[in-house]
């Protein structure tokens, strides 16, 4: 008896911390601002926090938020933020190349120089390669 305890005792701290989160942002900006940030979750309570609902009555998959920020030469652009709720995270190379690829989409949709390479020059960052890393286009 007192082993069962402890065995369902051990499944739920296990259980408990199995829900991850990945985080970044990408693409800085004029002081430091990152063009787009992307959470992914596997924890609802993530997901309700970053997800600010007003009225706190649905239930939220995710959620997009933007703000301006003022470039050099009176230019301004959105900066994104994209929170997702998921079943099973991506692998951290898949994540890193998810908000690679969406610094780039946001770029371009809003016809600003592309800052996406600065944080890393297009070379993965997530893994270790035998050959060279693989560089992005």
């Amino acid at each position: 008896m007192k082993r069962a305890i402890l065995l369902v005792a051990g499944a739920a701290l296990v259980l408990a911390g199995c829900a991850e989160t990945r985080s970044t942002y990408f693409g800085l900006l004029a002081q430091n601002e990152p063009l787009v940030t992307l959470i992914v979750s596997e924890d609802r309570q993530v997901i309700d926090r970053e997800c600010l609902d007003p009225e706190g009555s649905r239930r939220m998959l995710g959620c997009q938020m933007s703000r301006l920020v003022d470039l050099p030469g009176g230019v301004q652009v959105r900066a994104i933020k994209i929170v997702r709720y998921t079943d099973s995270l991506p692998s951290e190379m898949a994540f890193e190349i998810d908000v690679h690829e969406l610094c780039h989409a946001i770029a371009a949709a809003q016809g600003i120089a592309d800052p996406c390479h600065q944080e890393n020059n297009g070379v993965i960052q997530a893994a270790v390669f035998s050959p060279p890393p693989t560089r992005w286009r």
